[in-house]
C-alpha cells in the first residue's frame, strides 16, 4: 500500500503504523520482508513545515521553543524545501528573505536583546558559526538568536545584516515525528538516508535485510509494519488519613493532578484518573 493507505489500515485494525523506539524493538520483528522495504510510522509532513503551524515538527523560535505568535514569515520563493532532507535551520539573505539550510553550514548570525521597554534590539555577529554554535553564542552574550514577529522587525534585522552575507536567525524545526505521537528520539538511519530525493520523500521505510531506515515517496507501494498497544486497566486503592474535606472538588482535582504526575514519572504514559468516594 501507499504510506497513507497503510497508516489507515493500521489504525483500523491495530493501533498505528509501527513506532520503533529501540534496537530491542527491531530485534523483535519476525516478519520476513528481506527483499523489500516496509513502511513504519515516521513521517515529515510538508503541511507542517511549508508554513508556520503548531504541529510538532513545524518551525519554531529558539528563544521560546514555540511557533510564531503572529504567524509572520518572509520565505523566499520555493522555500522552505528541505533540500537533501537536512535543512532544518533558517537563514536570512538578500532582501530579508528566509531560506531553510543545513544547520551545520558556517554563516554569520543575528542575535537579539529585549530592552526594559520590551523592545527588541538586534546585533550582527560576523564570526562564521554553525546554527547551534550561533545559538549558544547569542544566549551567552545576548538573549538569543533573532526572533522576528512582523515586517518592521524583519526590515531591522535585514538592515543589520546587509552587506555582511547570509545570517542565521532563530527559526528551526525538529523533523520526523511518529504518527502515534510518541516522543521517542530513537533513529536507525542508513548512511545515505534522508536525502529527500526528488523533493518528495517524506515517509519512512525500514529495510527487511538490515532493518536500517530510509526516506521514501509516500505514494510508493510497500509492505508495512503495524503495532498494537495493549490497554491495561489497573485499579489502585489508596488509604488517605487527612483532616481535609475529600468531598471538596478543588481538593479532589489537586490530588488527581499530583497522582497523575507521580504515575507518569513511573513511566505510565496513558493515565486517566477518576475520583470516587465510596459510601460509608
Amino acid at each position: 500500500m501507499s504510506w497513507h493507505e497503510a497508516q489507515q489500515y493500521c489504525t483500523e485494525k491495530y493501533t498505528d503504523l509501527a513506532t520503533i523506539e529501540s534496537m530491542d524493538d527491531i530485534s523483535r520483528l519476525k516478519a520476513d520482508f528481506s527483499y523489500s522495504w516496509a513502511w513504519i510510522g515516521l513521517k515529515d509532513d510538508p503541511k507542517s513545515w511549508k508554513t508556520l503551524t503548531n504541529d510538532t515538527n513545524s518551525w519554531r523560535w529558539s528563544a521560546t521553543g514555540e511557533t510564531s505568535k503572529t504567524t509572520f514569515n518572509n520565505w523566499k520563493a520555493d522555500e522552505p524545501n528541505s533540500k537533501h532532507g537536512n535543512e532544518n535551520c533558517v537563514q536570512m539573505g538578500a532582501g530579508g528573505l528566509w531560506s531553510d539550510k543545513n544547520c551545520e553550514l558556517l554563516k554569520t548570525s543575528v542575535c537579539y536583546t529585549v530592552t526594559e521597554q520590551n523592545k527588541k534590539t538586534y546585533a550582527h555577529i560576523s564570526t562564521l558559526k554553525t546554527w547551534s554554535s550561533a545559538q549558544e553564542y547569542c544566549r551567552t552574550h545576548y538573549t538569543d538568536l533573532a526572533v522576528i514577529e512582523n515586517g518592521a522587525e524583519n526590515a531591522e534585522v535585514d538592515s543589520v545584516r546587509q552587506l555582511k552575507g547570509e545570517a542565521w536567525i532563530g527559526l528551526y524545526r525538529v523533523p520526523w515525528v511518529w504518527t502515534d505521537k510518541s516522543q521517542s528520539s530513537f533513529r536507525h538511519w542508513t548512511t545515505s538516508s534522508l536525502n529527500n530525493s526528488g523533493g518528495n520523500q517524506f515517509c519512512m521505510t525500514e529495510s527487511g535485510s538490515d532493518h536500517y531506515w530510509d526516506d521514501g515517496d509516500c505514494e510508493e507501494y510497500h509492505v508495512f509494519l503495524c503495532h498494537q498497544v495493549s490497554k491495561v486497566k489497573r485499579v489502585m486503592k489508596l488509604v488517605i488519613v487527612t483532616d481535609a474535606d475529600l468531598t471538596n472538588p478543588a481538593i479532589n482535582s489537586q490530588l488527581l493532578l499530583q497522582f497523575g504526575a507521580m504515575l507518569r514519572n513511573q513511566g505510565y504514559t496513558d493515565v486517566k484518573l477518576q475520583w470516587k468516594i465510596q459510601p460509608r
